[in-house]
């Protein structure tokens, strides 16, 4: 898909109230990310990714515990089957066989559009849980435009989780779900385009409390969101 925007993803150790992240108002849902970086190695980054991806996923009502299983020894938090309704992101190093015409966060400079990542979404509105962020297209655009690549990685993470809460291939007009986004934007970092929207954030709780009473999980199918 052309990019001069960017789509997202993210993780850190067991359950991450370790993160600073905004204050949960009491109606607020939770949702457990599992994050898989195979990519860098940085234990720091990805909690700076962490805490950008959760700050921005706080916005449409959902508080993230994450659990960082990019990292070993007998304290691993993944060691454990995925509960129903975790949600997984994987940084890979480059962008390859798993590019598709998924939803996704995409950048747009002057030769183009890159893909930042893709969330796979049932066509019929069934749970999906897997996002994917190509950590080589981050760095690419982070260095471009001057931005951190570390909140850059978690902006797209927020993207991609969004899909999967969204549960719809589409993208918003406005805020962190539009498709596309801009050198211009990156650098002017404005913060009202990392958020949720009004509409998006309504959507978002209306499937995800329709989901904690049917008690549902994702199915087989991966038709895409970007």
């Amino acid at each position: 898909m052309p990019q001069t925007f960017v789509r997202t993803a993210g993780a850190v150790t067991c359950a991450l109230t370790l993160l600073a992240a905004p204050p949960a108002r009491a109606d607020d849902l939770t949702v457990v990310i599992r994050l898989y970086d195979m990519a860098t190695g940085n234990a720091a980054g990805r909690v700076v990714a962490m805490r950008t991806a959760a700050d921005a996923i706080a916005t449409a009502g959902i508080q993230v515990k994450w659990r960082d299983c990019s990292r070993g020894g007998a304290a691993h938090p993944c060691r454990t089957v995925r509960d129903t309704g975790d949600l997984v992101v994987r940084v890979m190093p480059a962008r390859g066989a798993t590019a598709t015409a998924s939803p996704s966060a995409t950048v747009r400079d002057g030769d183009g559009d890159v893909q930042l990542g893709f969330a796979p979404i049932d066509p019929s509105g069934r749970a999906t849980v897997i996002a994917t962020i190509y950590y080589d297209v981050v760095l690419g655009v982070a260095h471009r435009t001057g931005s951190g690549a570390n909140e850059l990685l978690g902006r797209a993470i927020a993207h991609e989780i969004g899909h999967l809460l969204l549960r719809a291939p589409g993208h918003g007009h406005t805020g962190l779900m539009r498709p596309l986004w801009t050198d211009d934007e990156l650098m002017r970092n404005h913060p009202g385009d990392w958020t949720f929207s009004e509409a998006d954030r309504r959507q978002v709780q209306a499937v995800a409390r329709e989901s904690e009473t049917a008690g549902d999980d994702a199915g087989d199918v991966e038709a895409t969101g970007r």
